[in-house]
């Protein structure tokens, strides 16, 4: 390479190639690369900007060779790649040479330049030599750091970009981002020439990395300049915050945790890793602030994979988004930016790990999935009465195998179970406990408490339930968008509390009772068969529309989508959940069966299949019976009943009948009555309005 040759000979050498445009990949400088003027200036000396090439040599990183029209001053610039530089010398290879129509006669070397996280890095050298592969500078004593810029551009290398205004989208390349800016390259196609573009409207900004959605918002042009076959927009965001999710009054409480974890993700856009100090948490996100000029963080932007470090204790990975950005005002901080980042998804034990930290730093005495004392928890369930005689006479000859099904709920920690413990000194004093039982919806169980050891353990409970399933129902991998709670009438505190919210909220459809009669079925095998004209076979779409016809005609409640008996139109095997129940050891399997009398259907039997006494009173191993026809003969139910009910080991079957009044009508077997409370978890604001007064 003859980096030595004379800059008089190269220049005589450029004289004589012929004059022509510049080719594509000749890059025309940007104003990015130009320091503000009247900003604040400081020099580096010779041996820190040894250090500083040296670091974009190591990082594979280039800087720009700037040249000027002798005429004209028209700046043009070229990427290199600086090699390995002892202190004299800078040899740099061009990352893309220049073409044969460059004429080097018609300009002028006027030094080179890139930007470090102070700022923008000028140096003037002499030319030792400059060849076709690169260019040989004899290093200066000082050069010009300039950090007066207000914000600190980054680049942005393989973003692709795209521009949709009223129809038409225009495609390109994001070059660079401030704070609070986009630089855009459009490019000029015959197909959607730039001249379409409308700079005076507003349009949408879509930006993508490895085929990924990273950014979409409503932008409006700055300023825009031209460069060869493509035209270059600096664009700002209209908003500075975003509403990932409808607004709600009740929300998660922010937390100050000492030590604050850290925030550590690859920026989606500049591929910078950013470890920012978290400024409060909450179950649902999370706030930091960050220098202004440092790592630019957008809102709107989706950050797929986010990690918050708890002091190298312990780590929790998420999906998350940037909701706001604020710049701070004060004297002190008015260089900085707060930003507010929510979690979208997050693996539900890690999630679980992080709701146990916050709820410990506002009780001590509340626990998430805390490890319990097995013995304990079975004296606690017959000392508050929550096993009584009679339920204890169901379940009193499978002690064994639901101490087994107990150790896998509480002892392993599976995802589709959650359980909430007021202790004090290791004493279970309240309990709650959650199961992931349909395919979105989560059913409580479980309630019990004390109320001789701590008054008000029992609300106390139900609050830390509240905000878990608060923070908890919007992340994806939860599939939580309902709750659900089986209780009986007479029962005092749940009848009060959800029985309470419910009638307060006065809206089915954010939340709902039924009830049904509840009943222990001995199977009868001499019954079984049913009369000609009628069969039990597994229900179709057309027979789930008949059950939803009949239910709006007494109810306009949330019953059948919070137990997945929704007509749909695409086959849904709910398979997913039955596997992550097969994964832990555990048994969970649904059937539903249509009763027809002539191809007309009359009832909806649901057989849910799961480990015995999952739920103490069963209701996860029995048989729902959804009435359709009033006129249905009880014998020819308790017929198909036999049918359906093959599929159960036990000798008692529990069985819940809807509607109530059939049941009463048809002179059912001696029952009790169940309510089904469901709540839409999107109405939570109703939920704690209501609650709250009831406490």
């Amino acid at each position: 390479m003859d980096y030595l040759a004379k800059s008089d000979q190269i220049r005589q050498a450029g004289a004589n190639t012929t004059a022509g445009p510049l080719p594509a990949r000749e890059r025309i400088i940007d104003t990015g690369l130009e320091p503000e003027t009247g900003g604040r200036r400081q020099f580096l000396k010779k041996n820190r900007l040894v250090n500083l090439l040296n670091l974009r040599h190591f990082q594979g990183a280039t800087i720009h060779i700037h040249f000027r029209h002798i005429h004209d001053n028209r700046q043009i610039a070229f990427e290199a790649v600086p090699r390995p530089c002892f202190g004299k010398y800078l040899v740099c290879l061009w990352s893309s040479p220049p073409g044969p129509y460059f004429r080097l006669s018609d300009y002028m070397f006027s030094g080179f330049s890139f930007t470090d996280g102070n700022g923008l890095i000028l140096a003037e050298p002499r030319v030792r030599g400059i060849s076709a592969s690169g260019i040989c500078l004899y290093l200066p004593e000082k050069s010009a750091l300039h950090s007066g810029r207000k914000e600190l551009r980054h680049p942005c290398p393989s973003v692709s970009a795209r521009i949709i205004q009223n129809s038409l989208t225009f495609s390109g390349t994001l070059k660079n981002l401030s704070t609070s800016a986009f630089c855009v390259a459009v490019e000029d196609t015959p197909e959607i020439p730039e001249v379409w573009l409308n700079n005076a409207h507003d349009f949408t900004l879509v930006l993508e990395s490895n085929g990924a959605m990273v950014y979409s918002g409503q932008c409006r042009i700055l300023k825009a300049f031209q460069r060869e076959h493509e035209t270059c927009l600096v664009l700002a965001a209209l908003k500075d915050t975003i509403q990932r999710f409808p607004p709600r009054v009740y929300r998660s409480r922010r937390l100050f945790v000492s030590p604050a974890p850290d925030v550590i993700f690859r920026h989606p856009l500049t591929g910078a890793m950013v470890d920012l100090k978290a400024a409060d948490i909450s179950g649902a996100g999370i706030c930091v602030t960050d220098e202004k000029n440092a790592n630019a963080l957008i809102a709107g932007m989706l950050i797929e994979d986010m990690t918050l470090c708890f002091a190298n204790a312990f780590q929790v990975k998420c999906r998350a988004q940037v909701i706001y950005r604020r710049f701070l005002t004060s004297e002190q901080k008015e260089n900085q930016v707060q930003c507010g980042i929510a979690f979208l998804d997050m693996a539900p034990n890690d999630h679980m790990r992080l709701l146990s930290l916050l709820h410990q730093s506002q009780n001590n005495h509340l626990y998430i999935c805390h490890q319990v004392d097995m013995d304990q928890l079975w004296a606690f369930f017959f000392e508050t009465g929550f096993i009584y005689p009679r339920k204890y006479s169901f379940i009193q000859n499978s002690r064994k195998s639901i101490r087994q099904t107990y150790k896998k709920l509480y002892i392993s920690q599976p995802e589709i179970a959650r359980h909430f413990t007021w202790q004090k000194n290791g004493e279970i004093i309240s309990h709650v406990a959650m199961l992931r039982f349909y395919e979105n919806t989560w059913l409580i169980h479980h309630l019990a408490s004390r109320s001789d050891k701590h008054i008000g353990a029992g609300t106390e409970i139900i609050d830390q339930l509240g905000a878990f399933t608060y923070d908890t129902h919007r992340l994806a991998s939860a599939h939580m968008s309902y709750a659900i709670c089986y209780y009986r009438p007479e029962n005092r505190f749940p009848a009060h509390f959800f029985g309470g919210v419910a009638r307060k909220i006065g809206n089915p459809r954010a939340c709902s009772t039924d009830r049904f009669a509840y009943y222990h079925w001995h199977p009868d095998l001499k019954a079984r068969g049913l009369p000609r004209g009628w069969s039990l076979e597994r229900a179709e779409y057309e027979d789930l529309k008949e059950l939803e016809a009949a239910y709006r005609q007494d109810s306009d409640g949330l019953m059948l989508k919070a137990l997945d008996l929704m007509p749909e139109k695409t086959s849904n095997p709910r398979s997913t959940l039955s596997d992550l129940y097969t994964h832990q050891g555990l048994k969970r399997q649904r059937r539903v069966f249509a009763l027809r009398k002539q191809g007309r259907v009359t009832a909806l039997l649901m057989a849910n299949i799961s480990d015995f006494a999952v739920n103490l009173s069963d209701l996860t191993n029995s048989v729902s019976i959804f009435v359709i026809d009033r006129s249905l003969s009880y014998a020819i139910l308790h017929q198909a009943l036999c049918e359906a009910a093959e599929v159960y080991e036990t000798g008692k079957v529990p069985v819940l009948l809807y509607p109530l009044s059939y049941a009463q009508h048809a002179k059912a077997a001696h029952h009790r009555i169940y309510e089904l409370w469901v709540l839409n978890l999107a109405h939570t604001d109703d939920f704690f309005k209501h609650y709250k007064r009831l406490k």
